[in-house]
């Protein structure tokens, strides 16, 4: 019970926060007073308002058109297929997880479960290869910081969008591998019943990471955060 309260609050205080973010750095009204209160307003008119447009134009036929646009089929062949099982992996994965964990209290079982396995061990497999060949270019160096009080001031702490989403592939990333970590633990001889608890409940929380970093990740790219 507590971890689906924990993933509903974590989705939607994500969700309010990428929206916030993206009508901050898009709309002119965001910036045209100083007093929070008009601007939470203008912010709730301006989703009210977009949560209704998206709902309208939403359809299997938008989505379907949405998917075929992908730059992902533009791929050479090796890297489209380990994109394509990258992703279908960590869509089963969340979606078998999260709607046993929150709808079914006996929890992920018979083939489901049999099939969560399998698409864990492709996922931890592309997860590796990915970050082995595609590391490199979530990586930046930091500029050097000076011991000041300007450091407190949260203007001048460097915190851009492009910043935010490296982060978000790095915690995805350390995510993914907690998940493989935790779900294997469990099968050696070493653990207890209480560890074997113990370990569920981090795969689960884990589980609960990695979507949310990935979450942030995929709307700060469609948003067109760059690295810098």
């Amino acid at each position: 019970m507590l971890f689906t309260i924990i993933t509903i609050l974590s989705a939607l205080g994500l969700f309010a926060g990428l929206a916030f973010h993206r009508f901050w750095t898009t709309r002119e009204e965001a910036r045209s007073t100083i007093i929070y209160v008009e601007i939470f307003k203008k912010y709730l008119a301006w989703l009210a308002l977009r949560t209704i447009q998206s709902a309208r134009k939403a359809s299997p036929k938008a989505s379907w058109e949405y998917v075929k646009a992908l730059s992902l089929w533009r791929l050479p062949v090796l890297e489209k297929w380990l994109y394509i099982g990258f992703y279908g992996s960590f869509a089963y994965l969340a979606a078998s997880g999260f709607f046993f964990a929150i709808f079914v209290p006996r929890g992920l079982y018979g083939f489901p479960l049999v099939g969560h396995v399998m698409a864990g061990g492709l996922f931890a497999a592309c997860l590796a290869v990915i970050v082995i060949f595609k590391g490199r270019d979530f990586i930046s160096v930091p500029e050097p910081v000076n011991l000041s009080l300007a450091l407190l001031d949260p203007r001048k702490m460097g915190i851009t969008a492009a910043r935010v989403k490296l982060a978000a592939f790095w915690l995805f990333v350390l995510a993914g591998f907690l998940l493989a970590l935790s779900a294997l633990l469990p099968m050696l001889p070493l653990l207890r019943t209480a560890g074997q608890k113990l370990m569920f409940e981090f795969h689960r929380y884990s589980a609960l990471a990695s979507a949310l970093a990935a979450a942030v990740y995929v709307a700060l790219e469609a948003m067109g955060a760059h690295r810098r």
